[in-house]
C-alpha cells in the first residue's frame, strides 16, 4: 500500500505540474506519460533491492556506482527515444522531438537520479526506524529479563535453613510446624505468582516481609530482637515487587553472621504520600566487609542495579558501615 501511494503521489504531482505550467489537458498525453512510470519503478527497485544490498553494502563501491550510472544512462536514452517517438507519431503535447545528445542525457539522468535518491532516502529512513524499533524491543526484553533475574535473587540458603528448621520441628512434633509451613507457602506463592507483575500493593510487600522475618526468627530464636516500624498510609501505594526484601535479607545474612550473642535489627518504613516518597531504613549489626570492598554484598549490588533500571536518577540510596552497625536508607518516588 505504501509503495502504491508513493507512486500515485509521484505521478499525480508530475501531472499537476504539467497541467498548471503547460496547460495540457489531453487525456492521451497523460496515458502516454503513464508509460514512462514503469521504467522509473524498475530503476528505483533495482537500486534499492539489488544494487545496494549486493554491491554497496558489500563495499563494492566502484561496481555499484558504475552499474547505477549505466542503468540511469540507459533509462535516459529510453525516455528520449519514447519522447521522440510520441512527438513524431502526432502527440503535439510533447512539443518537439528530442535527440540523444550529452545535454539531453544529462538532464534526463539528473531527473532520474533525483527520483532514485528520494526513494532510497525514504527506504533508508524506513529501515532505520524499523531497526530502531527492533533495538528498543530487544532492549525492553533484555531489561525485563534482567529485572526478573534480579528480583529472584533471594539467598537460597534461606530456604535451605528454613526447611532444616521445619524438619527439626516436625521431629519434635512442635505446634509451630504448621505455622512455619503456612508462612513458607505464602512466601513462595508471593515470589512465584504475585511478584511477576511490574507493581504490587505495598501492603502485600509488607506481609511478605513479615513472613520472611517470622521464618528468620525461627532460625535465630530468642537471641534476635527485631523492631519493624511502619508509618504513613500504605493502603494506596504500589511499588515494584521484592524491592525491599534484599535489604532485610542482607541484614540477616551479613549482620548475624558469626555473631553468637544477642543481635538487634531495626526496620523503618515511612510512606510519605503527601510528598510522594517512600523511605525504607534498615539498621543491623555490621558483618564482615564484602570482598568487593563495597558496603553490601551481592544482594545489595543486584538491588542497586535493579533500582538503576527502574528509577534511573530518581532514587537515593545511602549506605553507611561503622565498626558495629550497617545502615541503609532507601528513598524512592511513589509517582
Amino acid at each position: 500500500m505504501y509503495h502504491f501511494l508513493f507512486w500515485l503521489f509521484y505521478f499525480s504531482s508530475a501531472a499537476l505540474i504539467i497541467v498548471n505550467v503547460r496547460q495540457i489537458h489531453h487525456w492521451t498525453f497523460f496515458l502516454k506519460l503513464l508509460t514512462l512510470l514503469p521504467p522509473d519503478m524498475m530503476q528505483v527497485y533495482l537500486n534499492i533491492y539489488i544494487l545496494i544490498p549486493r554491491l554497496l553494502f558489500r563495499r563494492k563501491y566502484f561496481l555499484y556506482f558504475s552499474t547505477l550510472l549505466t542503468s540511469i544512462l540507459l533509462q535516459s536514452a529510453l525516455f528520449i527515444w519514447l519522447h521522440r517517438y510520441y512527438t513524431l507519431s502526432g502527440e503535439t503535447a510533447f512539443s518537439h522531438a528530442m535527440d540523444i545528445t550529452p545535454a539531453n542525457l544529462a538532464i534526463q539522468g539528473l531527473n532520474i537520479l533525483s527520483l532514485v535518491g528520494l526513494a532510497t532516502g525514504i527506504k533508508f529512513l524506513k529501515d532505520w526506524m524499523l531497526q530502531e524499533q527492533q533495538w528498543q524491543e530487544k532492549e525492553k526484553q533484555h531489561i525485563e529479563t534482567e529485572l526478573n533475574f534480579l528480583k529472584s535473587q533471594i539467598h537460597p540458603h534461606f530456604f535451605f535453613n528454613t526447611l532444616n528448621n521445619l524438619y527439626s520441628l516436625t521431629v519434635r512434633k512442635s505446634d509451630e510446624a504448621p505455622e512455619v509451613v503456612l508462612k513458607l507457602s505464602d512466601l513462595m506463592s508471593y515470589m512465584l505468582y504475585e511478584s511477576g507483575a511490574p507493581m504490587v500493593p505495598l501492603d502485600k510487600e509488607i506481609v511478605n516481609l513479615e513472613n520472611y522475618i517470622a521464618l528468620e526468627r525461627l532460625r535465630y530464636g530468642r537471641r534476635l530482637t527485631l523492631c519493624f516500624e511502619k508509618k504513613g498510609d500504605t493502603g494506596s501505594i504500589q511499588i515494584p515487587p521484592l524491592l525491599l526484601l534484599a535489604f532485610v535479607e542482607n541484614g540477616f545474612k551479613h549482620g548475624l553472621k558469626e555473631r553468637m550473642g544477642p543481635v538487634h535489627i531495626d526496620l523503618t518504613l515511612d510512606a510519605d504520600v503527601q510528598r510522594q516518597w517512600l523511605h525504607f531504613k534498615v539498621c543491623n549489626p555490621a558483618g564482615l566487609a564484602p570482598e568487593a570492598g563495597g558496603p553490601g554484598g551481592i544482594g545489595l549490588r543486584n538491588v542497586i542495579r535493579r533500582l538503576d533500571i527502574l528509577y534511573g536518577t530518581r532514587y537515593t540510596l545511602h549506605m553507611e558501615r561503622t565498626e558495629d552497625t550497617f545502615k541503609a536508607h532507601l528513598k524512592i518516588p511513589l509517582s
